[in-house]
C-alpha cells in the first residue's frame, strides 16, 4: 500500500512537471491576449451583482462563461489567478481523460498513464497557452467529468454512490452546456457508448429479462436524465444558430461542401501531426522576435520526453487482460468523436489557423492513441517499441509546441505591455466624467492590445476601474470615425459607418472639455497624449470650439495603483 501511494505521488509530480513545461514556464510573465481581456472586463462590469454574473454572454446559453474570470477578478492578482486556473483545468482534463479510460478499461494502468501524458502535451490549438480558451476548457472539463460520472452510474458499486454519480453527471452536463457549446458534438457519441455498454453488460440474459435487466434500466434512466438537460438546450441552440441577428450569424461563415469536408479532415489530421504544432503552425498577424531560444525549447522538450520515459518503465497492466476488441472499438469511437468536433468548427471564422478548433478533439485523439498504444505494447516486442516511440514523439513535439506558444504569447505581451503602459504613463488616473479616444492605425500586420474598439474599451475599463468610462478606438482602417460638431465630436464605432451616414443609429458624442485624446506612434509602439487640437484635422470647421480641449485638466498625475501594476504585470 505504501509503495502504491508513493508511486501515485511520483506520478502526480510527473504530470505536474509536464503541465508546467507545456503551459507555465513563463505563465506569470504573460499577460492577456485578444478576447481574454473581454471576459475579465465583463466580470468587472458584472461584479456588482451576483445575478449578473450568470447573465448570458454572446449566446443565450453561455451563462457560466464569465464565472472563471469573475473568480480571478475577485483575487488580488487577477492575471496570475487566470493563469493558475487555466493550468489547473489543463491538468484536470488530462486526469479526467485517464479516469474515463480506467472506467472503460479496468486494469490498464499503462493506457491510463499514456492518456494523461498525451493529453497534457496535446498542444495543437493556436490558443494553447492563452487564457482566451478558459471558458472553452472549463466547458470541456465539465463534459469529461459528466461522462465519467455517467460511467460510474452504469458500472458496479454501491447504489448510493451510483445515484450520486447520476445526479452529478446531469448537473455537470448542464454546467458544460451553459458554459459553452464546445461539448455538443460529443453528446451523440457518448450516448451511443452508454447504450453499447449497457447492452454489453446485459448480453446473455433471457429475452424477457433483457430489457428489465439492471444495466439496460440504468442506461434508460441516464438517457432520460441527460435528455431533460439536452432537449431544451438543443432547441435554444437551434434558434440561436438560425437567428440572423445573433452572434452566430457573424461567427459562422458559409462554406461549400467540398471546402467543408477538406477543412474538417485537415483539422482532424492536425491532431496526428505533432511536428506541425512545433514547427508549422499557421501564423496570425506579424510574429515578434522570439524570447525563448530554440535551444531552450529543444532542451525543455527533451526533459518532457525524459520524464515520460522514466515513469513509463514502471507501468504494467494487470495480468490476464483480454480486451483487445474493446480497445480497438473505443479508439475508433474516440477518433470519430475528434473528427466530429473538428467538423463542427470548420464553419467558424479563423478555423483555417486552428483557432479554438482543437479544444476537445485533442482530448479524444489522446485517449485513442493512448488506448491503442497501451494495447499494442502488450502484444509483441516490436509493437511495444513502435508504440513507445510514437507516444514519445507526441510528447516531445507536443512539449515543443507548448514552448512555441509560450514564446509567442510572451513576445506579443511585451508589445502589449509597452503599448498599455504608455496610456497609463500619460494618464495614470482620470477625473470623473472624462472620455478617452485612442487614435491611430498600426503598421500592417501588427496586432495591438487595443486593435479593435471593443478590446480598447475593455482594457481602459479595467485599467481605470470605471464602468461608466466613455471610450473609443479611432482607426479609419477599421471604419470607425468622428466628425466635429459644436462643442465636440460625433463618432461612430466599427460596423456603424453606414447607419451613421443614414442617420439610423445615434452617434457617440465626445465633448472637447471632457476629452483626452491619444495618438498611436507606430515607431515606438506607444500612445502619446495630444496636448492641443490646434490645426488638428479631426476638428476641421470647429477650431474655435476645440480651444476648450485641455486634457491636462482631466488627468490626475499619480503613481499607478496596485491593480494597474498587476494587470500589466509591472
Amino acid at each position: 500500500m505504501r509503495r502504491a501511494r508513493w508511486s501515485a505521488v511520483v506520478d502526480g509530480l510527473c504530470y505536474a512537471a509536464l503541465a508546467i513545461l507545456v503551459w507555465g514556464v513563463n505563465a506569470l510573465q504573460r499577460g492577456m491576449w485578444q478576447d481574454d481581456v473581454q471576459a475579465l472586463a465583463m466580470a468587472h462590469m458584472r461584479s456588482g451583482s451576483f445575478a449578473a454574473l450568470f447573465a448570458p454572454d454572446v449566446g443565450p446559453l453561455r451563462r457560466l462563461t464569465v464565472l472563471p474570470s469573475a473568480l480571478a477578478w475577485a483575487t488580488p492578482h487577477p492575471v496570475w489567478a487566470l493563469q493558475i486556473l487555466c493550468a489547473a483545468i489543463w491538468l484536470a482534463q488530462a486526469m479526467l481523460a485517464a479516469w474515463i479510460t480506467a472506467l472503460l478499461l479496468p486494469g490498464r494502468r499503462l493506457a491510463r498513464f499514456l492518456v494523461v501524458c498525451l493529453t497534457l502535451t496535446a498542444t495543437s490549438d493556436l490558443t494553447t497557452g492563452s487564457m482566451l480558451t478558459l471558458g472553452y476548457n472549463f466547458g470541456a472539463l465539465q463534459l469529461l467529468a459528466a461522462a465519467g460520472c455517467a460511467l460510474v452510474w452504469l458500472g458496479p458499486g454501491r447504489a448510493a454512490s451510483r445515484s450520486a454519480a447520476l445526479v452529478a453527471s446531469t448537473i455537470l452536463l448542464l454546467g458544460s452546456l451553459l458554459t459553452i457549446d464546445v461539448g455538443v458534438p460529443a453528446i451523440p457519441f457518448l450516448v451511443l457508448l452508454f447504450i453499447l455498454l449497457g447492452f454489453s453488460a446485459a448480453r446473455g440474459a433471457e429475452t424477457h429479462e433483457f430489457w428489465a435487466s439492471g444495466p439496460v434500466r440504468r442506461v434508460a434512466i441516464l438517457l432520460i436524465a441527460w435528455s431533460i438537460v439536452v432537449i431544451p438546450i438543443a432547441i435554444a441552440e437551434w434558434r440561436f444558430l438560425h437567428d440572423p441577428t445573433s452572434y452566430a450569424a457573424t461567427a459562422l461563415i458559409p462554406v461549400a461542401k467540398g471546402t467543408l469536408v477538406a477543412r474538417a479532415f485537415g483539422l482532424w489530421l492536425v491532431n496526428f501531426t505533432p511536428w506541425r504544432w512545433a514547427f508549422a503552425r499557421p501564423a496570425w498577424w506579424v510574429r515578434p522576435a522570439s524570447v525563448i531560444p530554440a535551444s531552450w525549447m529543444a532542451a525543455g522538450s527533451l526533459i518532457a520526453a525524459s520524464i515520460f520515459l522514466l515513469r513509463l518503465r514502471t507501468k504494467n497492466d494487470d495480468a490476464g487482460l483480454d480486451d483487445g476488441r474493446r480497445s480497438v472499438l473505443l479508439a475508433v469511437l474516440f477518433v470519430t468523436m475528434a473528427l466530429a468536433a473538428n467538423a463542427v468548427y470548420s464553419f467558424v471564422q479563423f478555423s483555417e489557423i486552428w483557432y479554438r478548433t482543437q479544444i476537445l478533439s485533442r482530448v479524444w485523439v489522446s485517449m485513442a492513441i493512448g488506448i491503442l498504444a497501451g494495447w499494442a505494447a502488450r502484444r509483441k516486442p516490436l509493437l511495444r517499441w513502435i508504440a513507445y516511440a510514437t507516444v514519445t514523439a507526441f510528447v516531445f513535439f507536443g512539449a515543443w509546441g507548448g514552448f512555441e506558444r509560450q514564446d509567442y504569447f510572451l513576445s506579443v505581451w511585451r508589445w502589449h505591455q509597452r503599448e498599455l503602459a504608455s496610456v497609463l504613463n500619460a494618464a495614470p488616473a482620470l477625473r470623473p466624467g472624462t472620455a478617452i479616444i485612442l487614435r491611430g492605425t498600426p503598421p500592417p500586420g501588427r496586432y495591438l492590445a487595443t486593435e479593435a474598439d471593443y478590446l480598447s474599451r475593455c482594457w481602459l475599463l479595467l485599467l481605470y476601474e470605471d464602468r461608466n468610462l466613455l471610450t473609443m478606438r479611432l482607426n479609419p482602417s477599421r471604419k470607425s470615425g468622428c466628425v466635429a460638431v459644436a462643442g465636440g465630436l460625433d463618432c461612430w464605432l466599427e460596423g456603424q459607418a453606414d447607419c451613421f451616414a443614414d442617420k439610423t443609429c445615434l452617434p457617440f458624442p465626445f465633448r472637447f472639455d471632457s476629452l483626452v485624446l491619444m495618438d498611436y506612434d507606430a515607431g515606438s509602439g506607444t500612445y502619446r497624449l495630444v496636448p492641443s487640437l490646434h490645426n488638428d484635422p479631426l476638428v476641421s470647421g470647429h477650431e474655435l470650439d476645440a480651444e476648450i480641449y485641455h486634457p491636462e485638466k482631466r488627468i490626475v498625475m499619480q503613481p499607478w495603483t496596485t491593480r494597474q501594476r498587476r494587470l500589466l504585470l509591472e
